[in-house]
């Protein structure tokens, strides 16, 4: 690619009525991330782009509160008066000049970069003063054609002003295009559509022409790159072209996928070799997985990192947490934010942790509570056990040292340490601090009442 300065737009200012939604259309999200965050993904991977103008209007002004980039600037359509408008309206806030506009749209989450830089070079190749970029649709529907003679372009026709002869074509607008900076004043020129008064960016391609500027229409390879998102229906579609190539992929770097339809994989996540994942597993966000981890079916990870040799058991919900190398997790386990288990821990059935470290070899096999503790190694936490965290205003850390072990049905009150090696009896309530190779016992003595049942069967016939 030559070194030119190239600004790219996103045209995302439209509501997308057929959601039947108060949010955005591009602010839906695909694989729990923003449709419109794709094109900006996309635009960020070609080294030339310097800037991208994102195109929002007063029902889409959301996306500003999702998109923090110095890179992106906010470019308002104050009516939806149609793409060349939308386009001036991206014109307006670029102060700097550029070679190039590469513009773009912000419901067709399936683009790849490559695709746009075979895009670039081809303009810049063919000296082209304007490239719009086609494809042959299976389905043409509502798109653009594109009529050629002598196989140049000539022209883009709406489907509302096209004939039955042109219908039939199959090549369709994608509704991207390259435009060089000569051409940019040709936008002043386009007229509002007589039907609807908007004003259509199709139109520049016979402007462009009549003024003798190089145009030219780049043919796609692949139409489901431009497939446009206007309905719950299609984001779903795309959401399993998306689904379906990230677990391909993962499957040709050495992981393991059981059920390619029922996992659900954020772009973002990345995993490890020889990873086992079970069906209906669900890995969201910045969640990173090491090597030869296993995770069983229903189990939810949310930015979270796993070391190598993890296990993760069933149903088991893992949100903002490390879990260390040889650690296992589950089944029926909560791990919270700010948590890190391990090595080697083990966090066992309905075991709950917020907030809390767990070291080398600790392990709460069941029906336990953790919340805002240290925990150091080889500790063995007994069923049943609560540490108190919360005083109804203020939450308090629970520290339990090394070696330490804690009798089921026992309540740590914080703020609480147990220090080295100590020893609590099971059934005990904690208020103070227990020293180091301590038994500590909290609870009323045992009392047996004779005959007690007796009396209580003689009471009831009186």
């Amino acid at each position: 690619m030559e070194n030119k300065k190239i600004c790219g737009v996103i045209l995302a200012a439209g509501l997308g009525k057929r959601m039947n939604s108060s949010l955005p259309k591009v602010l839906h999200k695909i694989l729990s991330k923003p449709m419109v965050c794709y094109a900006l993904d996309c635009l960020s991977k070609i080294s030339d782009i310097e800037k991208t103008v994102v195109v929002i209007s007063h029902h889409t002004e959301k996306v500003k509160d999702i998109i923090k980039s110095n890179s992106v600037e906010f470019a308002y359509q104050e009516k939806p008066l149609g793409t060349a408008d939308a386009l001036k309206s991206a014109l307006s806030v670029i102060k700097d000049s550029y070679d190039l506009i590469l513009v773009v749209t912000g419901d067709t989450p399936l683009i790849k970069s490559k695709t746009l830089e075979s895009v670039i070079d081809f303009h810049l190749q063919n000296k082209n003063s304007l490239t719009v970029v086609t494809f042959d649709a299976s389905i043409p529907g509502a798109y653009g054609r594109i009529v050629r003679v002598n196989d140049e372009i000539s022209q883009i026709v709406e489907l509302s002003d096209a004939s039955e002869d042109i219908k039939k074509i199959t090549e369709v607008n994608s509704g991207f295009y390259v435009i060089s900076s000569s051409v940019l004043p040709l936008i002043e020129k386009i007229k509002a559509n007589d039907k609807n008064g908007e004003f259509y960016l199709t139109d520049i391609v016979e402007l462009s022409i009549k003024e003798g500027f190089k145009t030219a229409a780049f043919k796609a390879a692949d139409e489901k790159e431009f497939f446009g998102i206007n309905s719950r229906q299609e984001l779903l579609a795309a959401q399993k072209v998306l689904q379906r190539e990230i677990a391909e992929h993962w499957l040709n770097n050495g992981v393991t996928i059981l059920d390619t339809e029922s996992v659900f994989i954020s772009p973002e996540v990345t995993i490890g070799k020889d990873t086992f994942i079970y069906p209906n597993v669900v890995l969201e966000g910045n969640t990173h997985i090491g090597a030869n981890c296993t995770i069983y079916p229903g189990s939810r990870l949310l930015n979270v990192a796993l070391e190598d040799d993890v296990v993760i058991k069933d149903s088991t919900v893992i949100d903002a947490s490390k879990i260390l190398t040889g650690s296992v997790i589950g089944p029926f386990a909560h791990i919270r934010p700010g948590s890190t288990i391990g090595p080697k821990g083990k966090i066992g059935n309905f075991v709950e942790v917020k907030n809390s470290t767990i070291g080398y070899n600790s392990k709460a096999s069941h029906l336990t509570y953790i919340g805002d503790s240290e925990l150091g190694k080889d500790i063995n936490i007994g069923a049943g056990t609560i540490t108190c965290n919360y005083d109804g205003k203020n939450k308090h850390k629970t520290v339990i040292k090394d070696g330490v072990f804690v009798g089921s049905g026992t309540q740590l009150v914080a703020p609480v340490t147990i220090n080295k090696n100590a020893v609590i009896a099971a059934g005990s309530t904690i208020t103070k601090d227990v020293p180091e190779d301590a038994l500590a016992v909290a609870r009323t003595k045992q009392q047996h009442i004779d005959n007690w049942t007796l009396i209580k069967q003689r009471t009831k016939k009186d």
